[in-house]
């Protein structure tokens, strides 16, 4: 069923399509919360854009799923609904829905993903997500909110992570070792570089001649940047990071602070590099906010968003990183616990 038509026009009001159709698609059961009104108003935001209807029709004016090809649409309808199942949940519904942080941000986006789907008039590969309320009962340790950073989290394998609180030894890596982990889902990409792209329908270059020409293809931006080590935490308590990381114990970091300045401590050839901690920044690789800043240390695709991951970066600015760092950081038994995954 269509329920609505619609020509797209750039902005010299000329066509860049013949009419869209708007199909009708199923919609899936939304939050009965939204954010505070002081928090709409402060990212300029209204009751309106938490509507699917507004959501359809500003896809179809700026349609920026439209040259990704089926098995790519696939492949990013499956991230969303790993990451709805992760990233939705009652603490989340009151966030602003520009944010990856945002339960809003997620059904958005797994909702104009489905509705390219049906614009192509391409079958739905999968049936639709339900969002169950997750139980984490068993979570030895919970944070103050999203992103707070209040306590962390170390998946890994339990000889590791059990010299890891009794000893405090730990492993930095260079961002060039992650991006030849080829093997691993989990954890591959190269993180040297961050890519994203524009759709080209609505992007025209001038050529050295002055002319001005559409391009084919979308238009590929990458962010670049230092050079560095890294050392990586979750900050959220997931039981399904286990199986995703194959990986059976985690170390609960209680005083991330305290853990941060032994790190910096322990790692006295790379004193002069600088050290700074957070966590990582998710983007749409196909959907840009205004403004948005992408890092190459502290940005990630979203299809990686569920992993929730707070990085201690040493930049070399100028300086190369290579292999990995051994360090002895000391018992860590006063802020970290060892637990094991059953």
């Amino acid at each position: 069923m269509e329920k609505a038509s619609l020509q797209t026009a750039d902005s010299r009001g000329s066509p860049l399509s013949e009419i869209v159709r708007i199909p009708q698609i199923e919609r899936l059961a939304l939050p009965g919360t939204l954010p505070h009104p002081r928090a709409l108003a402060s990212h300029k935001e209204r009751e309106l854009h938490y509507d699917p209807d507004m959501w359809e029709l500003e896809y179809v004016t700026y349609r920026y799923l439209g040259r990704l090809n089926d098995d790519d649409l696939r492949t990013r309808y499956d991230s969303i609904v790993r990451n709805m199942r992760s990233l939705i949940g009652e603490e989340r519904h009151v966030i602003p829905i520009r944010s990856f942080l945002s339960s809003w941000y997620w059904y958005r986006k797994e909702h104009l993903t489905r509705l390219e789907f049906a614009i192509r008039g391409l079958s739905l590969h999968r049936t639709l997500p339900t969002v169950d309320a997750r139980d984490l009962s068993d979570a030895p340790a919970r944070h103050g909110g999203p992103n707070a950073g209040d306590v962390l989290f170390r998946y890994g394998e339990r000889y590791w992570l059990k010299q890891m609180v009794e000893f405090g030894k730990v492993r930095i890596k260079a961002a060039r070792v992650f991006a030849e982990m080829e093997k691993d889902p989990a954890r591959r990409d190269d993180e040297r570089v961050k890519s994203s792209y524009s759709p080209g329908e609505y992007v025209t270059i001038t050529l050295p001649n002055g002319r001005k020409s559409r391009i084919i293809g979308d238009l590929k931006a990458s962010a670049g940047g230092t050079d560095y080590f890294m050392y990586c935490v979750a900050n959220d308590w997931g039981p399904e990071l286990f199986v995703d990381f194959k990986v059976d114990a985690c170390v609960v970091i209680q005083n991330p602070d305290e853990f941060a300045r032994r790190l910096k401590a322990a790692a006295p050839r790379l004193q002069d590099w600088y050290f700074y901690h957070g966590p990582v920044e998710y983007f749409d690789t196909h959907e840009r906010r205004h403004h948005e800043r992408i890092d190459n240390a502290m940005s990630k695709e979203f299809r990686f968003a569920y992993q929730r991951e707070t990085r201690f970066i040493w930049a070399g600015f100028g300086r190369t990183a290579t292999g990995f760092i051994d360090l002895e950081l000391g018992p860590l038994t006063d802020i970290a616990t060892y637990t094991e995954y059953r």
